[in-house]
């Protein structure tokens, strides 16, 4: 029988993996005018009827579904794979999420956006209906959107990092408040400055803060950074006014900055920029912090690693859009 639909040269037979939906593309052929079927076995099919003149809608139809529930399948499956521990309805999530602001903001996934993957693809199918009435379609995608799967599986990755470190952030935030609430209110003024190489606390007049006893437990610890010692100083004092001098509006997330204000709420304000801040503020967006600033392993100043350059491990097409 197939032979015969092979010979009269109108039919299109596309050879399914089980977990493609066979229903879902016969029926979005059959609405653009093809005459489509889905047959069900151990090899499910997609038996399409139509004239030459349709193969265009045909091959935009079909790589619209592999750009959109096959790749999100083979992502989700890539990165479920490499990182185990996830849940796999997380992993599902931040997939969808990450295609769909793909296609949204017209993003570059290897190179180039999905709807030029997606035209590249069509391209490819129009070139083998020419040689093949049959195409087996998971090898064909899978060759051809390789880096896309890579490339998407790393960002779906890092989405899940970020995801869990805002998580891991929150539960900090609440228990530094927790903290702060154990302590009375006092009646000072302390300000907070925020720069590349550290954090320091005056009081209102400019005085340096500080306090020996926990000055003498962070030196036993290497861990402890010049944030960690500020935090413990503000919450100790728990000053009814706080206010922040950011001079270092480039710092990783989650910033000083943001962890006071977000732990003393309204007695926290920002400084609009005073003349002690603001010749230091001038100078920020390309220093560094000192090394001592980095070793903090505590959850609350994790940072996520650089991206790393990525690289495919399997041939491609040398040039988009060749069959």
């Amino acid at each position: 029988m197939e032979s015969m639909f092979l010979g009269a040269g109108a039919l299109l037979i596309f050879e399914l993996t089980a977990d493609m939906d066979g229903l879902g593309l016969a029926g979005r052929l059959t609405e653009c005018g093809a005459a489509s079927y889905a047959v069900s076995g151990d090899c499910p099919r997609v038996v399409c009827e139509c004239g030459t003149a349709l193969h265009a809608r045909v091959a935009q139809i079909v790589s619209g579904v592999m750009t959109r529930e096959w790749l999100q399948a083979r992502v989700v499956q890539r990165v479920c794979r490499t990182e185990p521990l996830w849940a796999a309805e997380e992993v599902q999530f931040h997939a969808l999420v990450e295609i769909s602001e793909a296609r949204l903001k017209s993003r570059l996934i290897a190179g180039h956006t999905l709807e030029e993957w997606q035209a590249s693809l069509a391209r490819a199918l129009m070139s083998h209906f020419g040689r093949s009435a049959a195409i087996v379609l998971d090898p064909f995608v899978r060759f051809r959107l390789h880096r896309v799967v890579v490339d998407l599986a790393h960002r779906v990755r890092d989405r899940l990092v970020a995801s869990a470190l805002e998580d891991e952030y929150e539960e900090s935030l609440a228990m530094l408040r927790y903290m702060l609430d154990e302590h009375p209110l006092c009646e000072a003024e302390l300000h907070v400055y925020v720069t590349p190489d550290g954090v320091w606390i005056t009081d209102a007049e400019g005085g340096m803060i500080s306090d020996e006893q926990i000055e003498l437990v962070a030196m036993q610890d290497d861990d402890v950074t010049s944030e960690d010692l500020a935090m413990t100083l503000l919450i100790t004092r728990s000053p009814w006014r706080i206010v922040v001098h950011d001079a270092y509006p480039d710092a990783p997330w989650p910033s000083f900055s943001e962890t006071v204000t977000r732990v003393f709420g309204d007695r926290a304000v920002l400084c609009s920029g005073c003349p002690t801040c603001r010749p230091n503020r001038s100078r920020t967006g390309c220093r560094e912090r000192l090394a001592f600033d980095h070793r903090s392993s505590r959850a609350v100043r994790r940072r996520l690693a650089p991206e790393v350059e990525r690289t495919s491990d399997a041939p491609v097409d040398s040039e988009l859009g060749k069959g």
